[in-house]
């Protein structure tokens, strides 16, 4: 099977994403949106908005890492 640069690269990408740091980013986003929601000022919106984002950012390298990793296993089986 012939993969082009931009799968290469994105293969090579796996290990660059090491789990440990998707995990605390969902960690990290869910610790600040829970301060946010319990605390009454201008900061909460911030620490809601930007525990959102890390939640969200955790999630998709997630997914993404295990959409790569089964493209691997594919190409290294065939």
């Amino acid at each position: 099977m012939t993969l082009n640069k931009h799968d290469e690269l994105l293969l090579k990408d796996l290990k660059f994403q090491p789990i440990w740091l998707m995990i605390f980013y969902i960690l990290l986003g869910l610790t600040s949106f829970i301060i946010g929601l319990n605390i009454e000022d201008a900061l909460s919106k911030w620490l809601c908005g930007g525990g959102g984002f890390l939640i969200a950012l955790g999630s998709e390298k997630l997914v993404s890492r295990r959409i790569r990793f089964a493209a691997q296993q594919l190409i290294l089986r065939s």
